[in-house]
């Protein structure tokens, strides 16, 4: 018997290396075990071997996701696995399954105590869907029922979201959905892209369109949503010195090659360099609107960007399944992608005093074309959308 009890933190860290790790190098090559990866067979035995001589709950399962890591050995298409692994993965599971019931069933309580979500609204309290069907009754005059109170009481950590630099937080960080990632403090804010305290900005969501012209070095151009607040903010960061840099977060509904596949991410810190405006048309109508877009280099000295396109890894993606499928629940249909992204906005409720604060906050004045009819350029000397690419 081994003489070390794993933990459920270790059996995690068995779980992603097993599932993240072992298992796509197994997928592309053969020896995998052999040479300088022997450790990695005798590590598996050994936790193989400690799992045999010990009760399971649903609790360690829940957490650690051991099971998923063992089910992808058991159910490994054309082999690799030594059979000695196959045969005590396959014994554990079926253990498991006598003791515990079905293993299907097990999940991450996500809304629990220190869950992925916990402080958020659940699905099932409040749909976005239900509310923009109060908002559609109200027009047309009929009654509005109190909301029901889903919302937690709870504020984003502006003292956090407001800092420069990476506040605490590391490459690669991930979450659900903009709310929990207000919550945490790493944005101000799960409506706007640009996290800012009406001096300079902190952050920018990348999502949908507002990402283009990336380079092998990981620096690009970003075009906030023109009614967007912070882009005169963001301009204030250019030749800032340290307040250069911001953090730059990017979500599953990103159209780039760096977006990850599910929930939001946390890419690393990006200098702004330059930024350029023109008058386009709003689409869907006749007016015209300002577009800032915005060059950005990626930070050297920092995790590379391998580390943050690691993620959503494995148990991260469990969750996100887990929460479409509590949405799809909740709903009683299919949910689309809009309904996952307003979910995130519709789950968080800031307080009324927060509210004011960043009304306050919000630009003011315009930008003066020139009498060419194209504005001035700051930072880089820039003539349009299209002159902005990366250096």
């Amino acid at each position: 018997m081994p003489s070390m009890v794993l933990t459920k933190e270790d059996l995690l860290a068995h779980s992603r290396y097993i599932r993240d790790t072992l298992a796509p190098r197994l997928a592309k090559e053969s020896n995998v075990f052999s040479g300088k990866h022997a450790v990695d067979l005798t590590s598996l035995r050994s936790a193989l071997e400690e799992l045999h001589g010990r009760s399971m709950t649903v609790e360690i399962l829940s957490f650690s996701r051991i099971e998923k890591a063992l089910q992808k050995i058991v159910g490994a298409q054309g082999g690799g696995w030594p059979p000695d692994v196959v045969r005590k993965a396959r014994d554990l599971l079926a253990r498991w399954e006598e003791s515990l019931g079905p293993l299907q069933r097990v999940k991450t309580d996500l809304w629990a105590s220190g869950g992925r979500l916990d402080g958020l609204a659940k699905p099932g309290e409040w749909l976005w869907r239900d509310r923009v069907q109060l908002q559609t009754e109200a027009h047309a005059g009929a009654k509005i029922p109190k909301p029901p109170a889903w919302h937690p009481e709870i504020k984003c950590n502006l003292g956090r979201a407001h800092q420069d630099g990476h506040s605490g937080f590391q490459v690669g960080d991930w979450w659900l959905n903009s709310a929990a990632a207000c919550r945490d403090g790493i944005i101000d804010n799960p409506h706007f892209s640009i996290t800012s305290d009406g001096d300079v900005a902190y952050a920018i969501t990348m999502t949908e369109h507002s990402e283009t012209a990336v380079s092998k070095d990981a620096s690009c151009s970003y075009t906030p949503h023109h009614d967007d607040r912070g882009a005169f903010e963001l301009m204030a960061t250019i030749n800032g010195g340290q307040r250069s840099f911001v953090r730059v977060l990017r979500t599953w509904r990103l159209q780039s090659s760096l977006a990850p596949v599910a929930g939001i991410r946390y890419d690393g810190l990006y200098r702004v360099t330059g930024y350029g405006v023109k008058l386009s048309q709003s689409p869907g109508t006749d007016d015209d609107v300002w577009r800032y877009t915005f060059h950005l280099q990626r930070e050297q000295c920092q995790e590379h960007m391998e580390k943050a396109l690691a993620h959503p890894n494995s148990d991260q993606l469990d969750d996100w399944e887990n929460f479409k499928a509590g949405l799809t629940e909740a709903s009683g249909g299919e949910v689309t992608d809009e309904d996952m992204a307003a979910y995130g906005q519709a789950s968080w409720m800031p307080g009324a005093a927060e509210r004011t604060a960043r009304v306050e906050s919000i630009d003011s004045g315009y930008f003066s074309p020139t009498p060419e009819g194209q504005a001035d350029m700051k930072g880089e000397d820039l003539a349009d959308d299209s002159d902005i690419t990366p250096r």
